[in-house]
């Protein structure tokens, strides 16, 4: 089944979810008079809610792990020796996240011990995601660096 049909059904279906829950609201399925009752009344709120959350992260989800992992298996498919680049990037930004824990230090300073609730393996993973940040954008520089000095050599 082609992308575009699967989009389109699911386009469809949210659509009469959403439909369904704005008719429940006017309608006034669930009694919004909070003089009769406030746990009842603020149901549709949190159904509101609900779906907003259920909206928000299907399109999360999809747009960071299914499309990439489609797009990905149909470049697979269409043409295997492509693959190879995609598989040496994603292979380079793993090695980057494990010298970054690696270097990642767990231990607690000043301002943990006071300001923040937190235990070690907090620590070495926002630790991580630090290092991670610093090494990312040491490449980066490295790389612009390199594509000048190229320009001016070619």
């Amino acid at each position: 089944m082609q992308l575009r049909k699967i989009l389109g059904i699911l386009t469809i279906v949210l659509f009469l979810v959403s439909a369904i829950i704005v008719v429940m609201f006017y309608a006034k399925v669930v009694p919004l008079d909070p003089d009769k009752d406030a746990q009842i009344s603020h149901g549709i709120t949190d159904t509101f809610i609900f779906w907003a959350y259920i909206l928000f992260f299907a399109c999360a989800v999809l747009a960071f792990l299914v499309f990439p992992l489609w797009s990905f298996v149909q470049q697979i498919i269409d043409n295997p020796k492509s693959v190879v680049k995609t598989l040496i990037v994603v292979a380079a930004v793993a090695v980057v996240c494990i010298i970054a824990y690696a270097l990642a230090d767990g231990s607690f300073n000043s301002i943990t011990d006071t300001l923040v609730e937190t235990n070690e393996t907090e620590l070495k993973w926002s630790g991580a995601g630090l290092n991670a940040l610093y090494i990312s954008l040491g490449i980066a520089v490295l790389a612009v660096i390199y594509a000048e000095v190229a320009k001016k050599f070619n």
